[in-house]
């Protein structure tokens, strides 16, 4: 469906003074170039000025009628399609700008000449038609814009050739060109073709086809001609089809066929129709999407980024485009979310204008002008100026005296100035606002149109050039605010577009309540949209505080639109100025609907602003700890706000830390494990409540990573937990440094609710148990490190170095060494450490440790160490005779007599050994 609306797209027209009457022309880059329908076959140059003014550069002379013609930037050369004597030629002009500063010198010289140098020297001030020859007569010609490569289009087949550039000399560079490819396609006979970046469309009478030209292996000769064939009657799979060909061994070009097209019009019983030939076929460097129901029968079309200038018999119409919505969504598929959006491609086209005109016959288009070619055939000019009847009588004789003059034809080209962006963005928003209270999807319609050609002009290359930048950029953004208030304001099914063009229009949350307040103050409606946006944005952290006024007319417009967002809204950072009483009033009415845990701690939030404790205690009171903690998991931003990255603790956050620290932990802890609160954003949490500083560690953080332990189930955060109450631990003990507040949990009770906390050995108790002045000052940082160790869930061998400042700490450090030997399985090396420090624990941990495979280590190890131990200190020591007895008895329960007797040593004393010796034979007779 096409909209229509009556705005004005162009602006002044100038007549080109043409010598002759024009029968084709193109666009340069600065200039026009006219090739007259007259008998003295020629081409007028002009150059085009601001406003449209046309200069003359000069002209001249073809071969012949020119049937075509098309001006390549990239080289500057105009090439033609001329007849002579009923035979075409293709011919390109280089340096055809010294025809226009007075030269008369012209050189003709066929494609691929060799030039001798002394010949070249005068191609300097001297105009240069290069001639190319062809087995079939040319039909059209499109030039690359990228690289000046010229598609010819021939009954079966396109020609290719590349444009050259031919070093002379250091002074002198020369156009040349070589012919690279021949196309061949079966039953095809081109009748307008189209040449960008390696893509190439042609079309016929009905149909339309487009190929894609992909180089996979480059060869050193860039002109090297390749010859492949193409059939129309291919099927498509999935739209694609790949066709190759082997122009040499280190060279294949490949053709994806990309799309093939063909238009069935409707049958008449008289034949074909001539209005149903497709006449136009253009490539734009961005895409575009559509479909244009003109008023008359179309001529000719000419496309741009913004528009679409299509000509009748009688008009030329002005259509809008989606090329900047599609080029938008080819960057970024995703584009419509939360943050950005574009209007969609699928939006209805419009017709902007329908200017009259009689009898168009060709348009081109450069920059801001439309070049257009009318001319009136004789019955045309007569009925034009044919009288009304009133004034038939009265005109009769002056009439009869002009019939000769005015029975010949008439033409003009015409250069149409199109208007400023800016300018015509103006208009359609004005236009818009016709529509506001009474069709609000035209409205939303034309904003949308308005939106995409300033969002064409934005992404031109030219824009950051452009003199009118700012301007521009203002434009956008204004644009975006108008979508906005459309999609907020008005009952529409994408209302949840208002939140990101409100986003792109740089508008703050005050701003946009503000557009939306009518003049006396009030919010004329509240529609989904607006609530949608100020549920988003007043959801996330934003630096933004409203004013008192606008906070409370928030609360206003919750209540009424959705109220269980209140909790929710009232602790956004924005609404820090809102009346605590106003928002306990509302959230009491809220909670007589449906009560709620975060509806309670919302209220004793706002309590606490007004600095009433009793209604605090209140409110607390009313549920349990348990239901509270989880009750802050619903809004998280009751404990915590983030401003410009840093986390920030609130008044209910350092409330709770002075007087329910445990709740506060509870709560931070259930947050973590619902993804409400990183593990690196909770440290900042508490170092920032406790004012520690980065380096320092509060006891409310160890509190909070006990309690984590507890709760937490994820490996990789368990280990990293693991280390990090480790490393407090050791740092503690080891710089003398008592926590500075007292732990929530005593060892005791993490060994009995964590399972990453393990009831302490025996062997580490007796141990402890001859105390040392260091170790008697830090009782519980020392448990709870060797609870950790005693336990099976640490990774001991990245604790190594955390624990490494404890090596020489008296009895802790041994205990610490021997547990991560014991870890490690390295009973022996424990061993030794025990016997040299404190023997007597040697065999308590013996009997703890040994079990299993490692029971060996019973007379491999410890009862040979202790013989000879004993043997050097005689009875001095006895704990040692002690531990040797101890294991003697154990060993003697293992062994066979025969094994038990090869361990004991020959210069023992009998009478020690022998009661351990009857012992074991004992056993085996038993047995």
């Amino acid at each position: 469906m096409v909209q229509l609306y009556n705005l004005h797209p162009f602006g002044s027209q100038r007549v080109v003074p043409c010598k002759q009457e024009p029968a084709q022309f193109c666009c340069g880059h600065d200039v026009l170039f006219v090739a007259s329908a007259a008998a003295s076959c020629g081409v007028e140059v002009f150059a085009v000025r601001r406003e449209g003014h046309c200069e003359p550069l000069g002209s001249f002379a073809t071969l012949g009628p020119v049937l075509r013609m098309a001006h390549s930037r990239a080289g500057d050369y105009l090439v033609t399609i001329e007849e002579k004597s009923k035979a075409t030629f293709l011919r390109a002009y280089v340096n055809w700008r010294c025809m226009s500063a007075g030269s008369s010198r012209v050189c003709v010289r066929m494609v691929g000449h060799k030039m001798e140098e002394s010949y070249t020297e005068t191609l300097k001030e001297q105009m240069s038609i290069v001639e190319m020859a062809l087995s079939d007569p040319p039909l059209c010609i499109s030039c690359c814009p990228v690289n000046g490569d010229l598609l010819v289009g021939c009954r079966n087949k396109l020609v290719m050739f590349c444009l050259k550039y031919l070093v002379i000399n250091q002074n002198l560079t020369v156009l040349d060109f070589e012919r690279s490819l021949i196309l061949h396609i079966d039953n095809f006979i081109p009748a307008e073709v189209a040449f960008y970046a390696r893509h190439i469309a042609i079309t016929t009478e009905l149909d339309v086809l487009i190929l894609k030209l992909d180089l996979i292996q480059q060869s050193a000769d860039r002109g090297e001609q390749c010859a492949c064939q193409v059939s129309t009657t291919e099927k498509l799979v999935d739209g694609v089809t790949k066709m190759s060909s082997h122009l040499a061994e280190r060279k294949i070009l490949v053709f994806w066929l990309l799309g093939f097209l063909h238009f069935t019009p409707d049958q008449s019983p008289f034949g074909f129709c001539e209005e149903t030939k497709l006449h136009s076929v253009q490539f734009l460097p961005v895409y575009q999407t559509g479909k244009c129901t003109c008023v008359g029968r179309s001529e000719q079309a000419v496309l741009t980024p913004q528009f679409l200038h299509v000509i009748t018999s009688e008009s030329l119409q002005c259509y809008t485009v989606r090329c900047s919505a599609a080029a938008a969504r080819d960057e970024d598929p995703y584009i419509d979310t939360t943050v950005k959006a574009c209007p969609p491609v699928t939006l209805d086209v419009c017709t902007l204008r329908m200017q009259l005109f009689i009898g168009p016959r060709a348009i081109c288009h450069y920059k801001n002008h439309i070049i257009l070619l009318t001319k009136a055939d004789t019955e045309d000019i007569t009925e034009r100026r044919k009288p009304s009847r009133r004034m038939l009588s009265r005109k009769a004789d002056s009439n009869k005296s002009r019939t000769n003059s005015e029975s010949e034809p008439g033409w003009n080209l015409y250069i149409i100035n199109t208007v400023s962006t800016i300018q015509l963005y103006r208009e359609m928003v004005d236009y818009s606002r016709t529509y506001e209270n009474v069709r609000t999807e035209s409205c939303i319609h034309l904003l949308s149109e308005a939106h995409l050609l300033v969002r064409a002009a934005v992404t031109d290359p030219s824009f950051f050039k452009s003199d009118d930048k700012e301007e521009l950029l203002r434009a956008f953004k204004e644009s975006c605010a108008f979508l906005g208030d459309c999609y907020s304001r008005f009952d529409t099914k994408d209302y949840h577009l208002a939140l990101p063009y409100y986003r792109m229009s740089g508008l703050s949350v005050a701003e946009v309540l503000e557009r939306l307040a009518s003049e006396s103050g009030e919010i004329q409606m509240y529609e989904k949209g607006l609530i949608f946006y100020l549920t988003h944005s007043l959801n996330e952290e934003l630096n933004e505080e409203l004013s008192k006024e606008l906070a409370d007319k928030v609360l206003q417009i919750f209540y009424l639109a959705d109220p269980m967002q209140l909790p929710h809204i009232i602790c956004s950072p924005c609404m820090k100025n809102v009346c605590p009483l106003t928002a306990v009033k509302y959230l009491r009415k809220v909670e007589d609907i449906m009560p709620s845990v975060v509806l309670t701690l919302t209220k004793a939030f706002m309590a606490l602003k007004m600095g009433d404790l009793t209604m605090y205690e209140c409110e607390m009171n009313s549920h349990k700890e348990t239901m509270l903690a989880c009750g802050f998991i619903g809004q998280p931003k009751l404990l915590r706000e983030c401003k410009e990255g840093i986390v920030i603790p609130t008044e209910f956050a350092v409330h709770l830390k002075a007087l329910q620290p445990g709740l506060l932990v509870a709560a931070t802890v259930a947050l973590h494990e619902n993804s409400k609160i990183e593990l690196e954003e909770a440290d900042m949490f508490f170092k920032v409540l406790c004012n520690n500083g980065e380096d320092m560690v509060p006891q409310l953080l160890v509190d909070f990573w006990e309690a984590l332990l507890v709760a937490c189930s994820q490996e990789e955060v368990l280990q990293e937990l693991l280390l990090r109450v480790t490393y407090q631990y050791v740092w503690r003990i080891s710089k003398k440094q008592l926590p500075e507040t007292k732990p929530l949990k005593t060892t005791e009770d993490l060994i009995n609710s964590c399972d990453h906390f393990g009831s302490i050995f025996p062997w580490v108790t007796f141990i402890m148990s001859m105390e040392s002045p260091l170790d008697k000052d830090f009782p519980e940082d020392i448990s709870k490190l060797q609870s950790i160790l005693c336990g099976q869930s640490i990774d001991i061998t990245a604790a190594l170095p955390i624990l490494e400042p404890l090596a020489a700490a008296g009895n802790v450090g041994l205990t610490v060494r021997v547990l991560c030997s014991t870890h490690l399985g390295k009973y022996e090396e424990s061993i030794d450490q025990l016997l040299r420090q404190c023997p007597a624990a040697a065999v308590l941990y013996a009997q703890h440790e040994l079990k299993g495979d490692s029971r060996a280590v019973w007379w491999n190890k410890l009862l040979p160490e202790l013989c000879e131990r004993a043997r050097l200190t005689g009875s001095d020591c006895p704990v040692l005779i002690s531990s040797l007895k101890e294991t003697l008895s154990v060993v003697a329960m293992e062994l066979e007599l025969w094994d038990f007797l090869s361990l004991l040593p020959e210069d023992g004393t009998a009478a020690f050994f022998l009661p351990h010796l009857l012992h074991c034979s004992q056993r085996k007779q038993l047995m």
